[in-house]
């Protein structure tokens, strides 16, 4: 048996966190022993952890102690590889500091240089920008590297010294099976009748981009009486009602906060709009293609990677209000339009299926451990 241990921050509601739970849950318990490191026990998505899982947690909130403690239980465990989601460099060090010969897999959910730009982290700062970058080159250059999308690993190629070879692509996965139960069930939220309904999903952050969001929505109500809801949560929130009440959009936005459902709010939406400045990975464009929703999506790594512009989604170029406005109007004007989308969404979104994005993992963690 091989042992694998992922490690992440917490089970936070982030894209990464979700993933690393998605995906170790999916690896064969037959194949491997499997262990989930966190460095806080929390997050909504601890429920969803395989309880054949070894789940192990620090108790320290200070970055030295949680090292200190990662590096102990790397010791004790002895996992053959072991998976960072986030916290690269702690994990890093944690390795260093047990002696451990396991291999080390770094998770890129995101383009490492638009990560740096990022108004939302420290790194964007030039002295801890570059003091980032110098650890990045000598760290990211010595671990294996999944990439979510091909377009991440080349950032890394590019920019960080990582060798081609050394980048293995695999998407996030998507419980396909999953969604289409819950696509079924009752929506918590009061759906919005008698207009066409846009909704939007993801953390409310800068990344996000929601001020382009709001202003895209302006203007699409001055051609047609559309309604929106948010779901999400994020150290955002009042600018962004903020910015909706600024724009006149108060009884036409809901921000609806975290959903544990928000596949059955998807389906009922008329056109699902992602407007992130960028994405490694747009897990929710796939939960909502997967839901049945047409989708529309400012063009980045992350996107391009799912959305085939015309056939599964429209994808935006200009990351614009009035871009992105037309894209919408154009969805919900043109119904034959809408069924075509979601026809090659459900078609497209295969690939993604746990069982497909699992074995990959598992051919992966195979080639690591011989």
């Amino acid at each position: 048996m091989t042992r694998v241990a992922f490690v992440a921050p917490s089970l936070n509601g982030g894209g990464a966190e979700r993933a690393a739970v998605t995906v170790l849950n999916a690896l064969d318990p037959l194949v491997f022993d499997r262990a989930l490191y966190l460095f806080r026990r929390e997050g909504p998505y601890l429920r969803d952890v395989d309880p054949a899982i070894e789940l192990v947690a620090a108790d320290s909130d200070g970055r030295a102690a949680r090292v200190r403690q990662l590096a102990a239980f790397i010791a004790r465990w002895q996992p053959q590889i072991v998976v960072s989601f986030l916290s690269y460099f702690s994990v890093f060090v944690a390795l260093r500091v047990a002696r451990s010969p396991a291999r080390f897999v770094i998770n890129q959910q995101t383009p490492l240089s638009a990560f740096l730009t990022d108004r939302d982290y420290a790194w964007r700062h030039p002295m801890r920008r570059r003091v980032f970058e110098t650890i990045a080159r000598s760290v990211y250059p010595r671990a294996a590297i999944v990439a979510t999308s091909q377009e991440v690993g080349d950032d890394l190629i590019a920019r960080f010294g990582v060798r081609r070879e050394a980048v293995t692509t695999i998407p996030n996965a998507a419980d396909l099976a999953a969604i289409d139960r819950a696509v079924a069930e009752p929506s918590a939220l009061a759906i919005p009748e008698g207009a066409p309904l846009v909704v939007a999903a993801g953390r409310l952050a800068e990344a996000k981009n929601w001020p382009l969001f709001v202003d895209a929505l302006a203007l699409l109500r001055r051609e047609m009486p559309v309604q929106a809801l948010i779901l999400g949560q994020g150290e955002l929130e009042a600018d962004i009602r903020r910015r909706i009440a600024d724009a006149g959009l108060q009884d036409a936005v809901r921000l609806c906060g975290f959903q544990s459902n928000p596949w059955t709010v998807m389906a009922r939406a008329d056109v699902f709009v992602l407007t992130s400045h960028y994405e490694g990975f747009g897990n929710v464009l796939i939960e909502a293609m997967a839901s049945g929703a047409p989708v529309v999506a400012t063009a980045s790594p992350g996107t391009r990677a799912i959305v085939r512009h015309e056939v599964n989604g429209l994808l935006v170029d200009r990351h614009e209000a009035a871009a992105v406005a037309a894209a919408l109007g154009r969805v919900l004007r043109d119904r034959p339009l809408r069924d075509r989308l979601r026809g090659g969404a459900r078609e497209s979104v295969r690939q993604f299926d746990v069982p497909v994005v699992a074995q990959a993992y598992t051919e992966l963690f195979q080639r690591l451990a011989a």
